[in-house]
């Protein structure tokens, strides 16, 4: 039997052009035999027979699901309001173009499948042919399932593949690492030329952390909760409700709950006001952990590969999983504040975005699940994520390194508040809405009568006196450096005290020379306009890493 595709070669091709990477073909495989209800899940990678084969324990392809596999874009799985798998579990996808993807690593693919109701069928589905062929096989001895061979693959791809950074990515590929106690995940393994198979779901021992920050967005109230706890700090761990978003409330907020008396801003709170964005209507549902190490205890999961990394329905937006991308700004904090632990290689994560309904949403995720697409939903979100959770946990973590000095103050002594024991933390509620000050208390606890506690330790600036790690002056050089990579005598030690420096006296009759730069430097202007560059897009980034590099080159040898 026989099946032409409904779709032309141009949009074939459209599509598969705009799949960004062979992780994601893997990605959309996975998501299959998940929402085929499968208990196992098994991906071998062969360089020998240049061949990619997934095999799942699921629910099989039915006779009519074979049928469809002609219309690329159309699929039923979240029709009629049916949005769970036999399991329970929300679909992770809808578009029905994840098979069709796998033509952007082969051209030849083949699928054994057998169901409960239609027994098992063989499918051969050529790339360049336009149509795909099926048979039904009688007395099989296969159990049910899926077997998907991709044959034929471009070398290329297999060398991408199977590298290391690409197997790291992989292993975040969900939200496994976070919310294993709560996720019904079958198990997934992956053998590379006939190896060990490895599981691709691991955990490990969350702790030592600075801050663990865990944020949820409730679409359906327009409300944000915030919690933020600490195994070194004295710090206020309640849950704060948060409907109002503009900066000036959420500098109320850490006034009121955190004593923060002067914030510093970030680069979304000064480029983006909320009055602008009108309002927060179609931003999705979205939960998320953030967690800050220090430098020294931060390694076990860099090891991993882990970083902040952006799922829906529990599985990765490809992008985001890059080491290189930045896209919670952390660079900047840095480059604000030298005393801040929100920097690139400290901060591990997610962000969730759970019952995603494609088909419903209005924050859209491009064709080939890389990205979402970046309109004014998209910019809501982000100001969410950027203005107001990130901006809070970066003043909570300088108001917590604040050294006091001329000019500055910390508004009490983290020693006048009474010691808890490790892991233990407050759970009074509090809450802000629209209007409401941290002037009239009453109104904004919600727990009756009960006086929300007061803490102390959490350091300010003094009024009108602004950040000078914030200010580029006008003869200074700029210097393309990524903060990540920063000299270690400019950061803030493990124990929040600055560097020493020996004392020196300049010798008598010494005369000054010139001070010879040996490697490329940039005005301040030219700075202003290459920091501009920095998280806009793929090719802002790779320009801006390019002048990093330049920075660095010798240019009087």
């Amino acid at each position: 039997m026989k099946e032409t595709l409904h779709i032309d070669s141009s949009s074939i091709a459209s599509i598969l052009g705009t799949v960004g990477s062979p992780l994601v073909v893997i990605s959309e495989l996975i998501k299959n035999a998940i929402d085929a209800s499968a208990d196992k899940i098994r991906i071998a990678y062969s360089r020998e027979l240049q061949s990619i084969t997934v095999v799942d324990d699921g629910l099989g392809f039915s006779l009519e699901d074979i049928r469809q596999l002609s219309q690329p874009g159309f699929s039923k799985k979240k029709s009629n309001g049916n949005l769970t798998n036999a399991k329970g579990s929300f679909y992770t996808g809808s578009k029905g173009l994840g098979l069709l993807s796998v033509f952007s690593l082969c051209n030849h693919l083949t699928i054994q499948t057998k169901s409960d109701t239609d027994g098992e069928y063989l499918i051969n589905w050529s790339k360049d042919d336009g149509s795909y062929s099926y048979e039904q096989i009688v007395d099989s001895q296969m159990v049910r399932g899926t077997i998907i061979t991709l044959n034929n693959i471009f070398p290329e791809v297999m060398t991408l593949l199977t590298s290391e950074s690409e197997v790291k990515k992989l292993r975040h590929i969900s939200t496994y690492l976070y919310k294993h106690a709560s996720l019904p995940f079958p198990e997934i393994t992956l053998s590379i030329d006939g190896s060990e198979p490895n599981s691709l779901l691991f955990t490990t021992e969350l702790k030592d952390m600075l801050y663990d920050v865990i944020f949820n967005y409730d679409s359906s109230t327009e409300t944000l909760s915030f919690q933020c706890f600490s195994e070194r700090f004295q710090i206020n761990s309640s849950k704060i409700f948060i409907n109002s978003f503009d900066t000036a409330d959420i500098e109320l907020i850490l006034n009121k709950y955190f004593n923060i008396k002067e914030t510093i801003k970030t680069r979304t709170n000064d480029n983006i006001s909320f009055k602008e964005l009108e309002s927060i209507e179609g931003v999705p549902t979205f939960e998320g952990r953030l967690l800050v190490y220090e430098r020294k205890t931060a390694g076990k999961l860099k090891d991993f590969g882990a970083g902040v990394n952006i799922y829906a329905n529990d599985f990765a937006l490809y992008n985001y999983l890059s080491e290189e991308n930045d896209w919670l700004g952390l660079a900047d904090f840095s480059q604000r504040k030298k005393n801040t632990r929100l920097r690139p290689h400290n901060a591990f994560g997610f962000v969730n975005l759970p019952y995603f309904d494609e088909s419903k949403e209005q924050l859209k995720i491009s064709n080939e699940r890389a990205d979402f697409i970046q309109d004014a939903v998209f910019v809501k979100l982000m100001y969410l994520l950027k203005g107001v959770v990130m901006f809070m946990i970066f003043n909570i973590d300088i108001a917590k390194y604040q050294k006091p000095a001329k000019g500055r103050f910390v508004d009490g002594d983290i020693k006048s508040v009474p010691e808890t024991s490790k892991g233990e933390h407050l759970q009074q509620e509090a809450t802000i809405h629209m209007g409401e000050t941290a002037n009239n208390p009453s109104q904004n606890n919600t727990s009756g009568n009960k006086e929300y506690p007061k803490f102390s330790g959490e350091g300010a600036l003094d009024e009108g006196k602004k950040d000078t790690d914030s200010v580029i002056k006008e003869n200074d050089t700029y210097q393309g450096e990524p903060d990540s990579q920063k000299k270690e005598e400019e950061l803030v030690n493990d124990e929040g005290e600055e560097e020493q420096e020996e004392n020196y006296e300049p010798e008598v009759g010494f005369k000054p020379t010139h001070r010879k730069r040996y490697n490329l430097t940039f005005t301040a202007a030219e700075g202003l306009l290459i920091d501009k560059l920095k998280n806009t897009d793929d090719l802002g980034n790779k320009i801006y890493q390019t002048i990093y590099e330049l920075s660095k080159l010798n240019v009087l040898y």
